[in-house]
């Protein structure tokens, strides 16, 4: 808020107002409230920061409230200033202007200048101009509803905020301002909570506000929507350091700030409100969503590609222009030629090629459990060089597993498991995950458990972070079973369980624990202690008996350890995207020993321990920021830990700006700015709904495995995409670049605007089939991103080799046919004529060879469809001159005879040639498609 820095300079004496002496203030000032001279700055973690290192008092008076509450008058006045508790978005523009605002992009605007061309002519082709403005239309219907859905992300952040909470309101008895009251709690809607407010901390709650604990009892609280991690945090009033350095980031870790949105676990207590709607930290991430969607490496090629094929355009017609006109005298059909090599130039059939093999990516992921909202993620998967992934539920399981039993000398003993097995079973219907760990370990490993009677429990609560239960064994004796956390239960211990002797808990024996337990944990383990006492019955008989009385003078029987293990297909899903190009980083907000560990277990890394090169944490890479080793440091990391959210968006921005098509699989919250940064986001069904409409990519069934499919689909999707746009462009351009020969060479138009448009059309047709067409299995094992250079080379390099072919049927026309002069109609139909069914039918056979790098049907064959439709077109094509309506249309003649047979030669020859060529190419560039 924006209120929260003004200084306290107009209250009088600029001085900080404590709650006794502020009856006297006057509510004229209530804008001015607040001061806090310690924070570096207007941040969120700057603001809370500082509240955490000073004493509740003293916040209570720079927030000018008291722990009764604030007035309904007063917080009336502050709510008309601090407005409501609500994370704002912006509405999402009125349709039409979104309409505008997507129309006006490079390739829209290439097919509505195409589409008037083609009906400026003398003999307008309505076809081309339908065909064109429905491509038009679809392409931006599409791209509409997609701008128009990502705005709902923004929205529906605001159901992380419970509706309803409970406030401390005065209730005015005197008239004054906060003497001579009584408090009362009332229950208010959470965007009426103000700056001020003293909120009622309770279990189920959902903090409505970021609050600063004023008392506590036994509070835990669940930060795992902001950070990931899924143990709660025990929260106090006590102060905790002041640290305002940029590179501290880790105010996720302040005991005593409860922030807006993370979930009340158990206990109670009382929080000042310090930070209320878009000045919250979760607001934070809200203003991260409202910013325009970064331009994804799809977007980001297929413009480059426009661009190039415009150049490349506005290039040649100019130069066809002028050689035509020159040659011909005509200018005005000079001009009208070279409008349609215009035509001729541009792959028109770009968008349906491209949606047609988006759209059947996307049905065939959906037949793998995989919902594709944004169609252009398709591509982005195959081109994906990394991918970023949160740890908890994406690769782990997010369940806790037993992993192993130890004695206190660290050796696996089955009697610490019978003992833990004992304790959870007496506590299974209030028991935690820790028991249901235990239990199920059982169930995948039975151990034969000696018989027992249980007599009582005494239940794990957050505060004593311990659970014990009372049975009588086989020899009748009670014996007392406690597990817990190493620090509750250890206190307990006065003796340890080696072997068959119980000895002293001495120093030494401390040491020893203490180093077994550090080393347990920093290979990423949750370390529980299990601990007995035997029980008199005289104990439990005392009427003045306390069951917590009990836990004292234990025995030490052993660890258990637990780990939040990675899927089952995990490992194996990470190789096979590794065979694939892809490489895997981990960015969680974890510590970095259950990171390492992880990393382990999946085999991400031969070996890597904190400090390493390969891992960092987020306020080592917070220091790193605006240096020079900033991208470095994120280029050759591959474990993130303790990371923010803003900083996994950080770390995807870097990526993506070192050239990388980035991926970020999660489901959280604190996962959805980089879901939204990223080239491609992939989130769960079951994860959050923020994050699932963040996302581009959501898997319905947790598996990696899916992953993969959608990898190796993206690669085919992009792989018939540039196939088509490589193959049509090379043609287009051979054409043009043999129209300059023959405007050089003839007397006369080669061929007729007309006859170029429908020969472009039939070509046009037959590479409909490509999106189901096959692609090599040796072409999917490499990203594939889009590059205007490739393209270009590869347009300049295979162009003119159909002019090769195209200046024999020029020299037959010529020499054989002695055709050198316009004053023959006839002879020059004959020329145009086949010309026309040369030129159809070499780009259309063609087909098979620049489609596979390798030799075409023996090799390499196509899909049937692919090879019907130019099968097909082929037939239509050659017929066409005979046919004596399209005959007189498009001024065709019959063949000639003997042509037919040159024909097939010249087929021959340019197969031959293609194939030679391709072979160099590929020798000299490494690479084909």
């Amino acid at each position: 808020m924006r209120f929260l820095l003004r200084r306290l300079s107009k209250w009088p004496g600029g001085q900080k107002v404590e709650p006794e002496n502020r009856q006297n203030v006057n509510r004229t000032t209530h804008a001015n409230w607040w001061h806090m001279p310690l924070a570096k700055d207007s941040t969120s973690p700057s603001i809370l920061r500082a509240f955490a290192s000073i004493p509740p008092d003293s916040a209570l008076g720079y927030m000018q409230s008291c722990r009764q509450g604030l007035s309904q008058a007063e917080a009336d006045a502050r709510l008309k200033i601090a407005g409501p508790n609500v994370l704002s978005s912006k509405n999402p523009p009125p349709w039409w202007k979104l309409l505008l605002l997507i129309l006006p992009n490079p390739f829209t605007i290439l097919l509505v200048f195409l589409a008037i061309i083609s009906v400026a002519t003398p003999q307008p082709d309505w076809k081309t101009f339908v065909i064109l403005m429905v491509m038009i239309l679809i392409s931006s219907a599409v791209r509409f509803w997609q701008e128009y859905r990502s705005s709902i992300a923004v929205i529906k952040l605001q159901s992380s905020v419970s509706a309803d909470t409970k406030v401390r309101r005065q209730c005015p008895t005197s008239g004054k301002f906060l003497d001579g009251t009584q408090t009362s709690e009332s229950t208010i809607h959470v965007k009426d909570i103000v700056p001020g407010d003293i909120v009622i901390i309770r279990p189920g709650l959902t903090v409505p506000a970021d609050c600063l604990i004023l008392e506590a009892s036994s509070l835990y609280i669940s930060q795992s929507t902001l950070t990931g991690e899924n143990e709660p945090l025990r929260k106090t009033p006590n102060l905790q350091p002041a640290k305002f350095e940029k590179e501290d980031p880790r105010f996720f870790e302040l005991e005593n700030v409860a922030f807006m949105g993370t979930s009340v676990i158990s206990g109670s207590g009382l929080g000042l409100v310090l930070r209320t709607g878009d000045d919250s930290f979760i607001a934070t991430i809200m203003k991260q969503l409202n910013k325009k969607r970064p331009v994804n490496s799809f977007q980001r090629g297929i413009r480059n590609v426009t661009y190039m094929l415009i150049g490349f355009m506005l290039t040649m017609v100019p130069i066809v222009l002028g050689i035509s006109g020159k040659t011909t005298g005509n200018w005005g059909n000079a001009a009208l030629f070279s409008l349609s090599v215009a035509v001729g130039l541009v792959p028109e059939m770009l968008p349906a090629i491209v949606n047609t093999n988006l759209a059947k990516g996307a049905f065939s992921l959906s037949k793998k459990k995989t919902i594709v909202k944004r169609l252009d993620s398709i591509q982005n998967l195959g081109g994906m060089s990394i991918l970023c992934s949160d740890k908890t539920g994406t690769l782990t399981k997010d369940e806790i597993t037993l992993s192993d039993y130890l004695d206190c000398s660290g050796v696996r003993n089955r009697g610490v498991f019978q003992l833990a097995f004992i304790n959870a079973k007496c506590q299974e219907i209030q028991g935690t995950s820790i028991d249901s760990a235990i239990i199920n370990f059982q169930s995948r490993e039975p151990m034969q458990i000696p018989p027992y009677e249980a007599v009582s429990e005494i239940a794990f609560t957050f505060e004593r972070r311990r659970s014990s239960c009372i049975i009588r064994g086989p020899t009748k004796k009670l014996k007392l079973v406690c597990k817990g956390a190493y620090e509750e239960v250890l206190a307990l211990c006065t003796s340890v369980r080696d072997g068959a002797k119980t000895l002293s808990l001495c120093a030494e024996w401390h040491k020893k624990l203490a180093a077994q337990a550090e080393r347990l944990s920093s290979d990423g383990f949750r370390v529980i202690l299990v601990a007995t006492r035997e029980v008199k019955d005289s104990e439990m008989g005392n009427e003045d008996f306390i069951e917590d009385d009990l836990e004292s003078s234990l025995t030490l029987e052993g660890f258990l350890t637990f780990l939040d293990p990675p899927k089952e297909d995990a490992a194996a899903s990470i190789q096979r995207l590794q065979r694939l190009g892809v490489d895997v980083r981990i960015l969680t907000g974890d510590n970095m020993p259950i990171a390492l560990r992880l990393c382990q277990l999946l085999n991400l890394v031969s070996y890597v321990s904190e400090g390493d090169a390969q891992a960092i944490t987020g306020p080592e890479l917070a220091r790193l920021e605006g240096t020079d080793q900033f991208h470095d440091v994120i280029r050759t990391c591959k474990v993130f830990a303790k990371l923010s959210p803003a900083q996994k968006g950080q770390v995807i921005l870097s990526l993506k700006a070192n050239g990388d098509c980035v991926g970020m699989l999660g489901d959280g919250i604190n996962d959805c700015v980089a879901l939204r940064f990223a080239d491609v986001g992939i989130s769960v069904d079951s994860g959050a709904g923020v994050a699932k409409d963040c996302a581009d990519v959501i898997l319905t069934e947790k598996g990696l495995n899916i992953i993969v499919d959608a990898v190796t689909m993206g690669r085919v999707t992009y792989g018939n995409t540039i196939k088509y746009i490589k193959m049509v462009a090379s043609s287009n351009f051979g054409n043009v670049f043999s129209i300059l020969i023959a405007s050089a060479w003839l007397p006369f138009e080669p061929m007729t605007s007309l006859q170029l448009l429908i020969q472009n059309l039939l070509y046009d047709i037959s590479q409909i089939a490509i999106p189901w067409d096959r692609m090599d299995e040796e072409y999917l094992q490499e990203p594939k991103k889009w590059d205007a250079i490739d393209l270009l080379r590869f347009i300049i390099v295979l162009g003119p080799t159909s002019s090769t072919i195209d200046v024999l049927t020029f020299c037959l026309g010529w020499f054989y046919y002695n055709i050198r002069t316009a004053d023959d109609p006839e002879a020059v139909k004959l020329f145009r004529t086949h010309w026309f069914l040369q030129g159809l039918l070499t780009q259309t056979i063609i087909v098979h060879l620049l489609r596979t790098a390798k030799i075409p049907i023996i090799q390499s064959r196509a899909a049937r469809a692919m090879v019907a439709s130019t099968t097909i077109i082929m037939a239509v094509g050659f017929v066409l001159p005979y046919i004596p309506l399209f005959q007189a249309a498009l001024r065709f003649v019959n063949p000639a005879a003997t042509f037919v047979g040159f024909l097939a030669a010249e087929l021959l020859l340019y197969c031959l040639e293609v194939q030679l060529v391709k072979v160099i190419y590929k020798r000299i560039f490494k690479t084909w498609l």
